[in-house]
């Protein structure tokens, strides 16, 4: 599976649903709804789902209602405990699925509860392939998200006219719960360098040193990274915290990736380090900020509302 483009002239007849219209959920719906032509949608946010009912979706007052109306079930929701409830909960998605039906899970969920969901999907006939997303909400507006996708391959490789709508390269990782141990890996290591960003800006405040030259110079140096250049200086840096991923979500996907961790018997100390920094912005009410209010455990003075 790569960046190649799949025709979806012939699955026209498929009826897709997707619950969470979120920061990414909402950009992904529009793509499936504006390349497809039909799409249910579900979300407690009546803006959200207001947004895309006047672009010709149409509103699901449930995820029982979604279930018995589609072939196909995208969700992309901000908790594990929320994805398995909506699936596997009373009245959830399971119970009113056909058999042969299939559910895609976008969220970043770990590895223990993809594999819940596989499991008692599966001993209903209905299919389920893992797939968490790479990049941010401007990718998944524009359809160039980078998707990880993992389960049974000859269902992944059936969806990709699908997937192929909301991103421009489709990995097949392997089994279920390959694209979560990926997607993790990833936020483990662009989260863990807001910890030390925001440690390093610190020390040189109090230095009495340029911060003018810090913000200049190390991107040009090997200390450069995706964070710093594009979250912490030119955002969080400038008191700026407008969410593009939000500290709640980065807080709880570290949390996942250290579980999934102890899990494998693979090491995780600095990681836990890099933990009791996002507990302390949630604790401090900084949850629904962007993650670059990480800076803002150790510089305050930086929230200027």
């Amino acid at each position: 599976m790569n960046s190649e483009k799949f025709d979806g002239a012939m699955h026209t007849d498929k009826r897709v649903g997707f619950i969470g219209l979120g920061l990414m959920g909402g950009g992904m719906a529009m793509n499936i709804l504006k390349k497809h032509g039909q799409l249910n949608v579900c979300d407690p946010d009546e803006a959200a789902v207001a947004r895309l009912v006047a672009l010709g979706a149409t509103r699901m007052a449930s995820a029982k209602e979604l279930g018995a109306a589609c072939d196909i079930v995208l969700l992309s929701l901000p908790d594990p405990a929320i994805s398995l409830a909506i699936t596997l909960g009373p009245d959830g998605l399971a119970e009113h699925l056909a058999p042969e039906s299939v559910v895609i899970g976008m969220s970043t969920d770990g590895i223990d509860a993809v594999r819940q969901l596989h499991a008692a999907l599966q001993a209903r006939g209905i299919g389920f392939i893992d797939c968490p997303v790479g990049k941010g909400p401007p990718a998944a507006a524009a359809g160039d998200l980078r998707l990880f996708a993992s389960g049974d391959q000859a269902t992944c490789t059936s969806l990709n006219w699908l997937l192929s709508m909301m991103g421009s390269t489709i990995d097949y990782c392997g089994p279920v719960g390959s694209g979560q141990a990926i997607k993790l890996a990833n936020n483990l290591l662009s989260c863990g360098y807001g910890a030390l960003i925001s440690e390093a800006y610190a020390m040189v405040k109090q230095a009495g040193a340029d911060l003018n030259i810090f913000c200049d110079a190390l991107p040009q140096t090997a200390a450069n990274s995706w964070p710093l250049q594009n979250v912490f200086i030119p955002k969080a840096f400038q008191g700026d915290f407008t969410p593009y991923f939000r500290l709640s979500a980065a807080h709880k996907d570290y949390k996942l990736a250290i579980a999934m961790a102890d899990a494998l018997g693979t090491p995780s100390r600095t990681a836990k380090t890099v933990l009791e920094y996002y507990a302390l912005a949630t604790q401090a009410g900084h949850g629904a900020r962007d993650f670059g209010a990480l800076a803002l455990v150790n510089n305050p003075e930086l929230l200027r509302e």
